[in-house]
């Protein structure tokens, strides 16, 4: 019974992989099927299935493709396993411990982000070994969260060998087992990018009320003076956060002198002191961008259009 569990989970796997192969590149399905894919996991007839991907247009591969994540959003594939070992997150769990995470791999990768299981299939939940690497990716993109703009075989990192079993997961090919006490299996590496939708999800609330910014779940007090009065202009409203402000304009709005050359340091050092104040409660340094002659909230934080 496992047995058939285990290719069973195998066929439906390697299906979404290949679909979305296709959809994104042609070239890459025989790299993808012939190095890839271990024939031992499927029998002829899976095996004929998958072939048989490659003689179809694209609508009947987005078709086909669109089911079968439809089927894993669902928990449909997982009901049909009785094994608790092969039972593993749902794809609800998952996709909220990326919404969660994701922010911090933005600052490591920015907005193009290379994700490799072994390494960031942590993205998806505590548990390495209970995730779902391609399928979520697949439903978070069917979602609208995410675009994948490519997916390669990578190898992963030498590991020891420890058993002669074949891991659903981690597809370890079988001639790699008893070579040495140590070995690498293939893996899928993703290259992804996130949607506006996603980061409307998880972008910083931004505002200004009472001598406090709001600001990464920060609330960050400015003290009288130049530095709230600023702030009462360059964070009012959206409108306002997204203006770039000469530095004239903002001493005009003051009802200060903006004719005496020097003035404009009156703005720059507000904005500068600001500036210190988030970083240190947040390590985020250039929340205003501070020129000589302009002043703006940085674009970055600002609320994206829907």
């Amino acid at each position: 019974m496992k047995r058939d569990e285990l290719k069973s989970c195998a066929f439906r796997y390697y299906k979404l992989l290949v679909l979305k192969v296709l959809l994104l590149d042609e070239e890459n399905f025989l790299n993808i099927f012939d190095n890839y894919i271990d024939k031992h996991d499927l029998d002829e007839k899976q095996i004929q299935e998958i072939r048989s991907f490659a003689n179809k247009n694209k609508d009947e591969l987005t078709r086909l493709l669109k089911k079968g994540v439809n089927n894993f959003i669902s928990g449909a594939y997982s009901k049909l396993l009785k094994d608790p070992d092969l039972i593993k997150y749902s794809y609800q769990y998952q996709r909220n411990n990326f919404v969660d995470a994701i922010a911090e791999y933005l600052k490591r990768y920015g907005m193009k982000i290379p994700l490799h299981p072994e390494k960031d299939a942590g993205l998806f939940g505590e548990s390495d070994t209970k995730t779902t690497f391609v399928e979520t990716l697949l439903a978070l993109e069917q979602e609208k969260l995410i675009s994948i703009l490519s997916l390669q075989i990578g190898l992963s990192q030498p590991h020891k060998v420890v058993s002669s079993q074949t891991d659903p997961v981690s597809l370890l090919p079988r001639n790699d087992l008893h070579k040495s006490s140590f070995a690498v299996h293939r893996v899928p590496v993703a290259t992804i990018q996130l949607t506006k939708r996603l980061i409307s999800l998880i972008e910083p609330r931004l505002s200004y009320f009472n001598h406090k910014i709001s600001f990464k779940g920060k609330d960050i007090f400015i003290p009288e003076g130049n530095q709230d009065a600023l702030c009462r202009i360059l964070l009012r409203n959206k409108k306002a956060m997204e203006k770039e402000w000469s530095w004239d304009e903002v001493l005009e709005k003051w009802g200060g002198n903006y004719e005496k050359k020097e003035n404009w340091r009156k703005v720059y050092n507000a904005g500068s002191e600001v500036n210190k104040k988030v970083a240190i409660e947040t390590g985020i340094k250039d929340l205003f961008i501070v020129r000589k002659k302009t002043i703006f909230v940085n674009p970055k934080y600002l609320p994206l259009p829907k």
